[in-house]
């Protein structure tokens, strides 16, 4: 059984932490720590010998060796003393919910999940039931990473192995779960699931910045993040070796790859904290849906924006993968009835209404296709992302996120959309300056279609098709009673 202790740390109090960790702790701490190498052994282990015996052990070893030397936290970034505890709590956290996942996993919960989806990501169910342990023991957790964060910060240590050590040291007290309790959880996922047939994937923005996130540095228009300073420290706490079970993600919105081109050197530092689920290596070359469960997704949502509750939801992109088109070609007013749902209404400085996300010109693009890909070799699936929705905390809305995707889906299935919605962008966008309250017939047409959609798909069963058409129809007209 592989296992690994820094050379460097031996003789040091921490090595008597080590030595009172049991055996599986230290498999975990192992498995943890090497994180995203561990993940992608695949590709580090290509210029590894592997032909002598135990080479998978010894590569294991390889792999933490260099982590150990590489995820050290340079001494010009500790003296940022303004950020530190923000940004070790990101790691402290993360590595924590690390341990929750695999504690899960070992649980063998099958019997109490619903059935998970052919294809989709192999640890839905073990992320989704540690976002929720973590977010109803929010405070448990807490108490003992602001100890260990005042530790590790009046010792200067800046290893995120010794992170990483300490947090399984006190994984014991954080994580013992009676049977009732684990009960309780997977009543909790199997109420809110809606079971579907059409693979589906998120993508989440964060930034306390909003829209000015990577915006160039004249033009903040004074807006200030003093916890994180738009997430410019993120590569260097080594954030995405830590978030990579939630695809975490810096998104600076710069295309391109010359460091010297003019909006890399204009642009302001940092930019969007990002999950992409499910991206599944360190390059971001390949990725794999998350869930066919709509009814899950919904609440994977909601448990990530309260995991991260310290950095302000932004945006919301949603891939649906391309599996059928309607026959029905979309209108404008199909097009506002989205927007409409999951768009972001809100008043101006005049108290006029606005579309922020279109008005802001916030977005890249409205509805796009993209080609993703599970695996070297495998065949590019064709996906369409949803990506003009504005993300929310849960009680924000009178609404949660199952209707904006049973409607993005149902969009999919009712509609034809071969030409997207590149003809549609410039009424969409004189609407979101300007919102005028929609036709009744136009929105019972689109919530028509929808249903039509969801029928075509054939993978939900009529009640909760016609609970959820009843819903949207209320949402839409609830919101364009606004406008009025």
């Amino acid at each position: 059984m592989p296992f690994y202790f820094p050379g460097k740390l031996h003789a040091t109090r921490y090595e008597e932490v080590y030595q009172r960790l049991s055996l599986l702790e230290r498999l975990m701490l192992l498995r943890e720590f090497i994180g995203v190498t561990y993940r992608r052994r695949f590709l580090f282990f290509q210029d590894q010998p592997v032909s002598t015996p135990f080479a998978f052990r010894r590569n294991l070893a390889i792999a933490a060796d260099r982590q150990f030397r590489r995820l050290v936290i340079s001494r010009r970034i500790w003296r940022h003393h303004e950020v530190l505890r923000p940004y070790l709590n990101l790691i402290f956290r993360h590595f924590l919910f690390g341990f929750l996942v695999q504690s899960f996993r070992r649980a063998h919960l099958a019997q109490l999940m619903p059935a998970p989806a052919p294809g989709s990501y192999y640890d839905f169910f073990p992320n989704l039931l540690s976002l929720l342990w973590f977010n109803r023991h929010r405070d448990r957790c807490q108490a003992v990473i602001d100890q260990l964060l005042t530790q590790v910060i009046d010792d200067s240590q800046r290893s995120l192995y010794v992170f990483a050590l300490l947090t399984i040291s006190r994984f014991h007290e954080i994580f013992a779960p009676s049977f009732e309790e684990i009960e309780s959880l997977a009543a909790q996922v199997r109420a809110c699931s809606r079971p579907g047939g059409t693979p589906l994937g998120i993508e989440l923005e964060f930034s306390n910045l909003g829209r000015f996130a990577t915006f160039d540095a004249p033009f903040k228009s004074g807006c200030s993040d003093p916890l994180f300073q738009n997430m410019k420290f993120y590569e260097a706490f080594y954030l995405d070796d830590v978030s990579w079970r939630l695809g975490g993600y810096l998104d600076t919105h710069i295309r391109g790859l010359n460091l010297l081109s003019l909006p890399r050197i204009t642009a302001q530092p940092g930019g969007f904290y990002e999950y992409s689920m499910v991206r599944l290596d360190y390059p971001y070359s390949f990725s794999m849906p998350l869930s066919q469960d709509p009814g899950l997704v919904a609440l994977y949502i909601e448990e990530a924006i309260d995991f991260v509750s310290e950095i302000k939801p932004h945006s919301l992109h949603i891939n649906i993968e391309k599996t059928g088109l309607g026959h029905c070609r979309p209108e404008l007013t199909d097009y506002l009835c989205l927007l409409l749902l999951g768009g972001d209404l809100e008043r101006d400085e005049r108290g006029r209404w606005r579309e922020r996300r279109l008005a802001d010109n916030e977005l890249r693009g409205v509805i796009q296709r993209r080609k993703h890909r599970p695996a070297a070799g495998a065949k590019a699936k064709e996906v369409v992302e949803y990506s003009f929705l504005r993300l929310w905390r849960p009680g924000q809305r009178d609404y949660g996120y199952l209707p904006v995707l049973m409607a993005c889906k149902g969009f999919q299935f009712g509609y034809n959309m071969e030409l997207s919605c590149r003809d549609q962008v410039q009424a969409m966008m004189a609407w979101a300056h300007d919102p005028q309250p929609l036709a009744k017939t136009a929105i019972d047409h689109f919530v028509e279609n929808l249903a039509r959609g969801w029928e075509r798909e054939g993978a939900h069963p009529r009640e909760l098709r016609q609970q959820v058409a009843g819903e949207l129809r209320s949402i839409l007209e609830r919101r364009n009673a606004m406008l009025e």
